[in-house]
C-alpha cells in the first residue's frame, strides 16, 4: 500500500534591474522610486540622471543626461513662450477687471 504526501515547493526568483545607460544594477524598491527617462524611457541609476524635477508627487520625473542636453535650446524657447503666455493672461485679466469696474459705475 502506498501513501501520498503532497508538498508545496515555492521557488523565489529575485528580479534584477540594470541601468540602460551604464549597466549598473539598480536596487529595486517601491515602483515610485524607479527612475525612468521621461522621453526615451530608459531605466536610470542615480548617476545617469541628467535632471530630476522637484515634485511632491508619488513618482519621480527625470531625464537622462542625453535627453536633457538635447533639450537645452527647446527649454529656452519654451521658457520664452511661457513668459509670453503669462503676459497675455495678465492683459486678459486686467481687461476683464476693468470691464467689471466700468459696469459697476
Amino acid at each position: 500500500m502506498y501513501t501520498y504526501e503532497e508538498k508545496v515547493i515555492t521557488i523565489t526568483a529575485k528580479a534584477k534591474k540594470y541601468c540602460d545607460v551604464c549597466g549598473t544594477e539598480i536596487r529595486i524598491g517601491m515602483a515610485c522610486s524607479a527612475a525612468v527617462c521621461e522621453y526615451c524611457e530608459r531605466d536610470l541609476c542615480d548617476k545617469c540622471i541628467g535632471y530630476e524635477e522637484d515634485t511632491s508627487g508619488d513618482y519621480r520625473t527625470v531625464w537622462c543626461k542625453s535627453c536633457w542636453d538635447i533639450g537645452k535650446d527647446y527649454r529656452k524657447q519654451m521658457d520664452s513662450l511661457n513668459k509670453t503666455i503669462e503676459s497675455l493672461q495678465k492683459k486678459w485679466q486686467k481687461e476683464a477687471l476693468e470691464k467689471i469696474e466700468k459696469e459697476k459705475k
